[in-house]
């Protein structure tokens, strides 16, 4: 009979160690540290120049009271700027400054790094493993997904 207590426990260890790296703050091309949040943000304003706090609530999955917040941080920061909608003087456009955009750029550069190590990896395993480690992911989603 197989002993699981090993794996859980490396598991675990690879969760915690995965949340301690994306919990910390880290300076993008700037002097500014900011937070895998914060990085976020400006990630989806970068993506949607001109965006609104609506629609940014909106594709980040959380409330309008939560993502002026965040803007007032990042503006705070010097990394986003509001400003008038063209369209409406209650709309507020988000862009970002000159240290936003660097973050932005080095924010890509940074998931382009670490990705390309994780995907030379994934590239040379097995289909066999491969696809087995895929159900096995598939399934712990769906055993968080149920606790959530």
């Amino acid at each position: 009979m197989r002993d699981y207590s090993e794996l859980t426990v490396m598991m675990e260890r690879c969760i915690n160690k995965y949340n301690r790296t994306e919990n910390r703050q880290r300076c993008y091309g700037t002097d500014i540290k900011l937070s895998r949040v914060e990085i976020h943000t400006i990630d989806s304003i970068g993506n949607n120049e001109g965006i609104n706090v609506t629609q940014l609530a909106a594709i980040q999955g959380v409330t309008k009271g939560a993502v002026s917040q965040m803007i007032y941080k990042l503006v705070k920061k010097g990394v986003v700027s509001k400003s008038v909608s063209p369209n409406s003087d209650t709309e507020v456009r988000l862009e970002l400054t000159k240290d936003g955009w660097s973050a932005y750029e080095m924010h890509k550069k940074y998931h382009q790094m670490t990705e390309e190590k994780l995907f030379l990896l994934l590239k040379d395993m097995p289909d066999e493993i491969y696809n087995e480690l895929e159900k096995l992911l598939k399934e712990f989603e769906k055993s968080l997904d149920e606790r959530l």
